[in-house]
C-alpha cells in the first residue's frame, strides 16, 4: 500500500523526517519497503501482512506513528447537516443475508453536481497512484483511503423501486459491472440489488446500469460490512480483485461503517453541493459482540523477558484503541476494538506492548537446558556426513517430492506411487529416487551459467511396501560435474570423474563408521540402467548393497541436456550410518621414510581396479601400505580388450629403512602375482 507522508500529517505531527518515521514503522512490525519523493511530499510503499486491514488507510498508519512518537491524534472532523426529507423515506433497505452482511447503512444526497473534483483531493488521489473520475466516486475513494472502509455511491435514480436488497444471486442472473465486463453469477455470490436485478457484486464492484454519471442528482451513498470469506471466494471466482475486495476480504470494522459513511457524505456536499436527506438507513443485521482479554503482567515479562511497566502497557493499549475494562493488582482486562480483527488472546496484547516498546528491548538470552536429552540414533553421524559435505565444496539441494514417473525407470528406480491430481500433469508420481529431482538442478545450474557443480541431498523417497504399504526410507544422493577440487597431483585443474566420486563415498562410509565397504561391478543390468556402461559400481556395506555410483549415461544425459559428463551416487542413508562402529584406532605417525613404485602393465579391459587392489592387498605384505591408482591410458597403441593400468605402491617398514634390494624383492612378489593371477603384461 502506498501511503502520503504529507497526508498523514493532517491526522498526526510525529516531528520525524519520511525516513525516520519509515524506519520506526519498520520497526515495529509495519515495513516500509521505499521512500520516495514526489514534490514536496514523500511516499511510503508499505508491504503489510493480511492480518492488518486496519493500517490499510492514512488514519490507521497515523494511530500507529502517534504510538510511536507520543504525538497527538486528530480524527478528521465531521459536521454533517441533515435535511428532513419530504413524504416518508426516500429509499428503502432490506438484508436477505445476515450471515454475509453484518450491517449495511445508507444515506440518501439530493441535489448534487457531477463534476471535476477540487484540486486538492485529485492531487491527494494522484499522490498515491490513484486517477480522478468525477467529485462524487473521488470522494468514495479518499474516505476509503482515509478511513479504510470501502464505499460505493448509486445513481438513485437507476434504483428500481428505490430500494436496496442485498441477496445471493439467483440461477441465471448476470450483471455488467463497471469495468464493462458482462459476468455470469452463481447462487454463492452475494450482490446489491435493486426491485428487480442486480445492481453490484457485494463489497467488490458495481454496476454499470446504476453508476454515477454526468446526469445524476440523486445519489444514494452506501457504506456496509461484508464477510470475508464471501467476498475472498466471490473475488477470485470472477476474477475481479479491487481495493475494496482487498478490504473487506481481510476483515472491514463493522463500527466503522456510520463513520466512514458520514465523512464521505459530508465530503460529497462539500465537492458536489446537494443536501443530506434525513438520517441514515440503517440496518444492522447481526450485532457484533466485543472481544475482551485478560493480560497479566507477569506474561509480558514471561513471553519477552523485558520489564515492561504496567503504565506504560497501558498506555501503549490505550493509545491503539484498545479500552481498559477492569484492572486488579497485576491483572487488566481489554476490550479489542473492532477495527482489530487479528487481536484474540493475550499473546497478542503482549505483542502490541513489546512490538511499541521495540523489539531490541528483548534481551538476548541462551535458552535453559538441564542437560537431558541426547540425539536420536544415526543423527551425529547424519550431521558429521553433512558437514563433510560441506566441507569438500558440496551444497545442500531440496527437489520436491514427486517427479515424471518415467523418469524413475529412466534411472532404473522402482515405479513410483501414482498422484491422483497431481499440480503438474508431467509430474505425476511420488519419487523413489532422488536422481531426478537432483539431476533437475544440476541442469538448472548449467542453464545459468555454472559449470563447476558439487550438490547433495538428503531426504526420503516413497517405495511400495510388501504388503501394499507406503515405506518411507531417508537416502543420499550425490551429484559432480566439471572441475575437480583439489586439482590433480600436477598441479592442474582436473575434471570430475567416476574415481573422485568413489573416493567420497568411500570417505562417507569412513565417516559413518562404516568398516567392511566394497565398490563392485553391477551383477545384473538393472543396476546399470541410466548409467554408462563401464563406469557404474554397486557400493556394498558389510555385504549388502545399499546404493549406486557411476557417470550418467547419454540417454539421460540428453533428456536433461546436460553439456558435460555428470557423475552421481545415491545410498540408503539408515546403512551407512546406522550401527557403525564408534571406536576411533589411532596409530603413532611413521618414523622411517616410505619408498614408492609404479607398475604399469596392461589388463583386461573389463578387470575393475578394485579387483587389482585386492590381489595385491591379499598377498599379506606388512610393508605394504597402500595400492593407489596413478593412471588408466586407452587408445590405439593399446591391443584391443586391454587397457593400460598404473599402479602406485607405497612400502615402509615400521623399525627400519628399508633397502634398495628389499623394496626390489617384494615388488618382484607383486608384479609376479599381477601377471600370473591376473594376466597383466608388465609394458
Amino acid at each position: 500500500m502506498k501511503a502520503s507522508y504529507n497526508w498523514l500529517e493532517t491526522y498526526v505531527k510525529p516531528n520525524l523526517t519520511a525516513h525516520e518515521l519509515a524506519a520506526r514503522f519498520t520497526a515495529a512490525g509495519l515495513p516500509v519497503d521505499a521512500v520516495t519523493a514526489y514534490g514536496d511530499d514523500f511516499i511510503f510503499d508499505f508491504d503489510l501482512t493480511t492480518n492488518r486491514p486496519d493500517a490499510l488507510c492514512h488514519f490507521g498508519l497515523a494511530r500507529e506513528a502517534a504510538v510511536l512518537t507520543g504525538a497527538r491524534l486528530v480524527f478528521p472532523e465531521i459536521h454533517l447537516v441533515e435535511y428532513t426529507a419530504l413524504g416518508g423515506s426516500p429509499a428503502q433497505i432490506e438484508v436477505e443475508a445476515p450471515h454475509l452482511c453484518h450491517r449495511y447503512a445508507a444515506r440518501i444526497i439530493t441535489g448534487v453536481q457531477v463534476g471535476p473534483s477540487p484540486d486538492w483531493l485529485v492531487q491527494r488521489l494522484a499522490s498515491v497512484g490513484q486517477r480522478s473520475i468525477n467529485n462524487i466516486v473521488d470522494a468514495t475513494n479518499f474516505v476509503l483511503l482515509e478511513l479504510g472502509h470501502p464505499l460505493h455511491a448509486f445513481d438513485l435514480a437507476c434504483l428500481v423501486g428505490r430500494r436496496i436488497i442485498v441477496r445471493c444471486a439467483r440461477p441465471g442472473e448476470t450483471l455488467m459491472t463497471l469495468d464493462g465486463v458482462l459476468r455470469e453469477l452463481s447462487s454463492d455470490m452475494l450482490m446489491i440489488c435493486d426491485a428487480e436485478r442486480p445492481v453490484a457484486v457485494a463489497g467488490i464492484m458495481g454496476g454499470a446500469e446504476s453508476e454515477i454519471s454526468a446526469a445524476t442528482t440523486e445519489v444514494l451513498l452506501e457504506s456496509a460490512w461484508f464477510a470475508p470469506t464471501s467476498i475472498r471466494r466471490t473475488a477470485r471466482r470472477l476474477g475481479l480483485h479491487t481495493e475494496a475486495s482487498r478490504r473487506f476480504e481481510r476483515g472491514a470494522d463493522v463500527e466503522n461503517v456510520r463513520r466512514a459513511l458520514d465523512r464521505c457524505a459530508q465530503l460529497i456536499v462539500d465537492v458536489a453541493g446537494g443536501k443530506v436527506q434525513g438520517g441514515p438507513l440503517d440496518v444492522v443485521a447481526t450485532p457484533r459482540t466485543p472481544v475482551t482479554v485478560r493480560l497479566r503482567q507477569a506474561r509480558i515479562a514471561e513471553l519477552t523477558g523485558a520489564g515492561v511497566a504496567p503504565s506504560r502497557a497501558a498506555e501503549i493499549l490505550t493509545g491503539l484503541g484498545f479500552e481498559l475494562v477492569t484492572e486488579d493488582e497485576g491483572e487488566t482486562e481489554w476490550i479489542v476494538p473492532s477495527f482489530r480483527v487479528d487481536v484474540a488472546i493475550e499473546e497478542d496484547l503482549v505483542e502490541e506492548i513489546i512490538r511499541h516498546v521495540g523489539y531490541d528491548a528483548i534481551p538476548a538470552t541462551l535458552p535453559g537446558w538441564d542437560g537431558s536429552g541426547a540425539y536420536l540414533p544415526g543423527d551425529e553421524r547424519r550431521r558429521a556426513i553433512r558437514q563433510t559435505l560441506l566441507a569438500h565444496g558440496f551444497y545442500e539441494a531440496i527437489s520436491l517430492s514427486w517427479c515424471a514417473g518415467d523418469l524413475l525407470t529412466a534411472v532404473g528406480s522402482a515405479p513410483g506411487w501414482r498422484i491422483a491430481n497431481p499440480l503438474d500433469q508431467q509430474e505425476d508420481a511420488l519419487r523413489t529416487s532422488l536422481l531426478p529431482g537432483l539431476l533437475a538442478a544440476v541442469a538448472r545450474n548449467f542453464r545459468f551459467g555454472t559449470d563447476d557443480i558439487r550438490l547433495f541431498e538428503i531426504g526420503k523417497v516413497f517405495l511400495h511396501g510388501v504388503d501394499g504399504t507406503l515405506n518411507e526410507p531417508e537416502r543420499l544422493a550425490l551429484a559432480l560435474a566439471g572441475r575437480s577440487l583439489p586439482d590433480d597431483w600436477r598441479g592442474q585443474p582436473a575434471l570430475e570423474n567416476f574415481h573422485v566420486l568413489k573416493g567420497i563415498v568411500e570417505l562417507l562410509c569412513d565417516v559413518g563408521g562404516r568398516q567392511q565397504v566394497a565398490v563392485t561391478v553391477p551383477a545384473d543390468e538393472q543396476a546399470a540402467v541410466g548409467f554408462l556402461p563401464g563406469q557404474v559400481a554397486v557400493l556394498h556395506v558389510d555385504g549388502k548393497p545399499i546404493g549406486r555410483l557411476g557417470r550418467i549415461g547419454p540417454a539421460l544425459a540428453a533428456r536433461f541436456e546436460l553439456k558435460s559428463p555428470v557423475y552421481v551416487a545415491e545410498i540408503e542413508l539408515s546403512a551407512l550410518v546406522d550401527g557403525g562402529r564408534d571406536v576411533v584406532t589411532y596409530r603413532p605417525l611413521p618414523r622411517y621414510p616410505r619408498v614408492e613404485r609404479d607398475i604399469s602393465a596392461l589388463f583386461d579391459a573389463t578387470l575393475p581396479f578394485a579387483t587389482i587392489q585386492q590381489v595385491v592387498l591379499d598377498l599379506g605384505i606388512q610393508e605394504l601400505e597402500q595400492v593407489r591408482l596413478r593412471d588408466v591410458f586407452t587408445g590405439a597403441q593399446i591391443p584391443p580388450g586391454r587397457r593400460a593400468i598404473t599402479l602406485n605402491l607405497w612400502y615402509r617398514a615400521s623399525n627400519r629403512t628399508l633397502t634398495d634390494d628389499e623394496v626390489a624383492e617384494l615388488h618382484r612378489h607383486v608384479v609376479e602375482t599381477l601377471c600370473h593371477r591376473l594376466g597383466a603384461t608388465i609394458r
